[in-house]
C-alpha cells in the first residue's frame, strides 16, 4: 500500500477567496500542471466568488470545485464559520494529501481550520509575515499567527519572515524560504506586455495610481487619502490620478463619491494584472494600502508610499521604493510631493538579491512537498 502511495501523484488542494490567493496561488498552479507528480486542484472557497472565477479565467487556470458563496454583508465570525464548515465538507468527501492556504486572509484561516478539523497537514505559503502590532493590521495579523500554529510546511518568502517563525518557536525542519510567489507571475507579465486601455494621457502629463481596500481605512483614513490627493493636483497641475476601485461596495462608491467628480482623475474599475502592471511602469508615484503593490514596487522601479500605519513587507521600505507614510494628509502630501521631484527607483532583477526571490517559487513549494510526501503518505 505504502509503495502505491508513493507512486501515485501528491494530491495537493489550494483554497482561493480573493483576488491576491488566485495570482499568488496561479504560478503553482501553473507549474504543478506540467509536473506528472502532481494532482493539484483549485478550490474556490466562496468568500469572493465572482472575483476568484475571473481572475483564474484571465488566467487560463481551472477552478476545480467552487464552495457556496458567503452571504452578502457577513460579519467577519459569520464568514469565518461559513467558510470554515464548507471546507470541511468538501476536505472530508476528498481527502487530499496536502492542503494548502495562502496569505492572511479570512479564507486562509478558515480552511487552515477546516485542515485541521479533518486531519489533514497544512501548507502556508507566505508563512511568517509579521508587524510589531499583533493586532494590526486587522484581521490580516492575527489570522496570520494562528495560521502558523496550524501549519506544518511554513513556506516563507524572505529571510526576514523565515526568522519571525523561528523566533516564534518553529523548528527549522519546518520552515523552507521559497520567496514570493508575486515575482513569478509578475516575471512572466513583464515579459509578456499587453496595454492597459487607460487614456491617462488625456487628462495630463504624468501619472499617479492610487489604490485602497484595506478595512482599517474604510471610514477617516480613506477621506484623509483622497484630500492629500485631491491638495496635490492643486499643486500638480500636468499629474492625472488613475483609481482601480476594489470591487467591496463600501470602498467602491466612497472613492467614487470623494474622487470621481475631478477632471484629472479617473476612478475606474478593478484592472486584471495583466493590465494593471503595464498601468504601474507607467506611474511616477503609487499612493496603497495593499500589500501586493510593495512586493511589486522593486521588480518595476516606481517609488511607493503606504497608507497604513504598519507592514509587514519591510523588505521593501529597505530596497528604497517604498515608504510607510500612514493616512495624515499634511504627511502623506508632503511624501508624495518629495516623491515626484526624485529620481525614480532603477528597478531590481529576478535574482538572489531581489527583496521578495528570483521568481521560482513555484518549483521551490512543489520541491519541498514532493521531499516530504513520505512523512504524510
Amino acid at each position: 500500500m505504502q509503495s502505491s502511495l508513493m507512486s501515485s501523484p501528491l494530491r495537493v488542494t489550494c483554497f482561493a477567496g480573493t483576488r491576491p490567493e488566485c495570482l499568488k496561488l496561479a504560478s503553482l498552479s501553473m507549474e504543478a500542471q506540467s509536473d506528472h507528480r502532481f494532482d493539484l486542484n483549485l478550490v474556490s472557497s466562496g468568500q469572493h466568488p465572482l472575483m476568484v472565477s475571473e481572475t483564474f479565467a484571465h488566467l487560463g487556470l481551472p477552478v476545480h470545485a467552487s464552495l457556496p458563496p458567503v452571504p452578502p454583508g457577513s460579519p467577519i465570525s459569520k464568514c469565518i464559520s461559513h467558510l470554515r464548515h464548507h471546507a470541511k465538507q468538501w476536505l472530508e468527501a476528498n481527502r487530499p494529501d496536502i492542503v494548502l492556504v495562502q496569505g492572511d486572509t479570512s479564507t486562509a484561516y478558515a480552511c487552515a481550520l477546516a485542515a485541521f478539523d479533518c486531519g489533514l497537514p497544512l501548507a502556508h505559503l507566505e508563512a511568517g509575515l509579521r508587524t510589531s502590532n499583533p493586532m494590526r493590521p486587522f484581521p490580516e495579523e492575527p489570522f496570520r499567527r494562528r495560521i502558523a500554529k496550524l501549519t506544518r510546511w511554513h513556506l516563507a518568502p524572505t529571510s526576514d519572515a523565515a526568522a519571525h517563525l523561528r523566533r516564534e518557536g518553529f523548528t527549522d525542519d519546518s520552515i523552507h524560504m521559497v520567496g514570493n510567489s508575486i515575482a513569478d507571475l509578475l516575471r512572466l507579465t513583464l515579459e509578456n506586455p499587453v496595454s492597459h486601455q487607460i487614456p491617462w494621457r488625456s487628462h495630463g502629463r504624468r501619472l499617479l495610481v492610487m489604490t485602497l481596500h484595506r478595512r482599517e481605512n474604510y471610514q477617516k483614513g480613506l477621506a484623509n487619502v483622497c484630500s492629500a490627493l485631491l491638495q496635490l493636483l492643486e499643486l500638480e497641475p500636468e499629474l492625472c490620478v488613475v483609481c482601480p476601485t476594489h470591487p467591496n461596495p463600501l470602498v467602491s462608491s466612497r472613492l467614487q463619491q470623494l474622487l470621481g467628480g475631478h477632471p484629472r482623475i479617473l476612478v475606474i474599475p478593478a484592472l486584471t494584472y495583466g493590465r494593471f502592471i503595464p498601468l504601474l511602469k507607467e506611474a511616477c508615484l503609487v499612493v496603497t494600502d495593499s500589500g501586493g503593490i510593495q512586493e511589486e514596487a522593486a521588480y518595476i522601479g516606481v517609488p511607493v508610499l503606504v497608507a497604513r500605519s504598519e507592514t509587514e513587507r519591510p523588505e521593501a521600505a529597505r530596497f528604497g521604493a517604498v515608504q510607510l507614510t500612514g493616512t495624515n494628509p499634511a504627511l502623506l502630501l508632503q511624501a508624495c510631493q518629495a516623491w515626484l521631484g526624485s529620481v525614480r527607483p532603477v528597478p531590481c532583477a529576478f535574482d538572489a538579491d531581489a527583496p521578495f526571490g528570483d521568481g521560482k517559487t513555484a518549483a521551490r513549494v512543489l520541491s519541498t512537498l514532493w521531499a516530504s510526501r513520505q512523512s504524510i503518505l
